[in-house]
């Protein structure tokens, strides 16, 4: 019988990925953030590839999450924006490990399903996940992370509910908390802190990967982390790392309108929820420690693939806004991204542009997997291997409602453009302007960047939007 060692050195590599949700790139020390508390994602970052360009295809949730795990972008497969069902059959990287013999696993969020309307009790489909336990929403609804706290501590269901989105009161759903969700609105996570939804998926995470221990099959596993996503609820502990007056304040241009909503924050206030939120990013960084404690306990450390990555961002005020969307800014689109694999990356630090659509290529070509062409993303193996020194040079950011608005941005090493179908466009020299403040879409002197940025947007959407389908006769 193969010893545990030559087991790990035999099978293909586990594939673990830690995603978190709204997550700003400038929230991490390994990323330039220098009162940050977050050691673990620091390590990842100091002993793998870092990625300074990393662009999400969707400046929101559902559509983010589909690029990323099928390799393509949203006008090819067709979720572009929260709320439609992600359909069963299209082809994730789950289903593609599936025939190399991985075991598959998704905890916590996944955001396939819309949120606001559905029972949350309900079976939710496995997307072709062996293992599943599914939590959109972190205390609103009956769902699996309630059950969970249920079990462990009922007396505490209270202190973990907050309120509903505000989309799911119209249905008449009931109302558990008057805790606001929203990111200018922080609170304070009353329960024991292992209650936290983050809490909840970190178990999960640890508990399937101390059952692979003995097992000859690699795995693929989502750690779906909510946090640090509003509602901005850290446990007291992570804020008191922490000064109000240690915080930047948002940035925001001269021309850009602030919601109304926010319109009499003072600069104190400000300080205040970005304190929070950062205290919430050390919270998952405390857990995304205790999930890579379980792989090296386990003997699995150096034989798994650990990727680090969120969603989109967070404006925290940045542009006269919370929450996320278009156009797109690197605030929002630009977020960390890490892959920590000592037996297969040097530690490196990398500018190149790069798209989440080129995550699935990259695990494949890692796991010796054969890379299909239905998949639209470029292996970012040949540039960490040395093969290579460019990847790319623009990123595509999709956002669209059915039968709605839809909207576009490109952005190339210099700049940005965003053009929507109601006739807006925006132009950010990022050279001049890198907090993308003030846009030169009207200004004379940029009219030749402006029509080159036009052709570069009509030229990738043509190469991305349309779908292939094999041809099998000549007519």
């Amino acid at each position: 019988m193969p010893s545990k060692r030559e087991m790990m050195m035999t099978k293909r590599p586990n594939i673990l990925l830690l995603f978190t949700d709204q997550q700003r790139k400038d929230s991490l020390g390994c990323y330039g953030n220098d009162i940050a508390v977050t050691p673990n994602i620091d390590d990842l970052a100091n002993q793998g590839a870092k990625f300074e360009h990393f662009f999400t295809q969707a400046p929101i949730c559902g559509p983010s999450r589909v690029s990323l795990l099928t390799g393509r972008y949203c006008s090819s497969h067709g979720i572009g924006a929260n709320g439609p069902v992600v359909p069963e059959e299209l082809l994730t990287i789950q289903k593609r490990l599936k025939p190399y013999g991985y075991k598959t696993a998704n905890f916590g969020k996944l955001h396939f399903l819309p949120h606001s309307f559905r029972d949350h009790r309900e079976h939710h489909p496995s997307y072709g996940f062996d293992e599943y336990v599914i939590s959109d929403e972190p205390g609103c609804y009956d769902d699996p992370y309630t059950e969970w706290v249920k079990q462990k501590a009922p007396e505490q269901l209270d202190a973990v509910r907050t309120a509903l989105p505000s989309q799911a009161r119209r249905f008449g759903r009931p109302e558990y908390s008057d805790r606001k969700r929203d990111p200018e609105t922080p609170f304070s996570f009353e329960g024991d802190e292992s209650l936290t939804h983050s809490s909840f998926v970190t178990e999960l995470t640890r508990d399937f990967i101390e059952r692979q221990e003995q097992s000859h099959d690699p795995f693929f596993c989502i750690a779906g982390y909510y946090a640090p996503h509003a509602p901005v609820n850290p446990p007291k502990r992570f804020l008191d790392l922490y000064k109000t007056e240690d915080m930047p304040l948002p940035k925001v241009g001269k021309s850009e309108a602030i919601m109304a909503k926010l319109k009499d924050f003072s600069d104190d206030e400000w300080r205040e929820i970005r304190r929070y939120y950062m205290a919430l990013v050390s919270h998952v960084d405390d857990c995304v420690g205790g999930v890579v404690q379980s792989l090296k306990d386990t003997g699995q450390y150096d034989n798994t693939i650990i990727v680090f990555v969120s969603d989109h961002g967070e404006y925290l005020g940045d542009h006269g806004r919370v929450q996320k969307g278009m156009p797109g800014e690197d605030v929002i689109t630009n977020v960390p991204f890490i892959i920590h694999y000592p037996k297969g990356i040097k530690p490196q630090a990398y500018t190149q542009l790069v798209e989440s659509v080129d995550w699935v290529p990259t695990m494949l070509e890692l796991a010796g997997i054969p890379l299909s062409q239905d998949i639209q993303g470029e292996s970012l193996a040949p540039l960490m291997s040395g093969r290579v020194d460019t990847h790319k040079s623009l990123i595509l950011t999709e956002q669209f409602e059915p039968y709605g608005l839809r909207q576009v941005s490109i952005r190339d090493e210099k700049f940005r453009y965003y053009s929507d179908s109601e006739g807006k466009e925006l132009l950010f020299d990022l050279e001049v302007d890198p907090d993308e403040l003030e846009s030169v879409a009207q200004d004379p002197s940029y009219s030749e960047i402006l029509s080159m940025m036009r052709f570069k947007m009509l030229q990738k959407i043509q190469q991305v939007a349309y779908p292939n389908v094999e041809k099998i006769f000549a007519y």
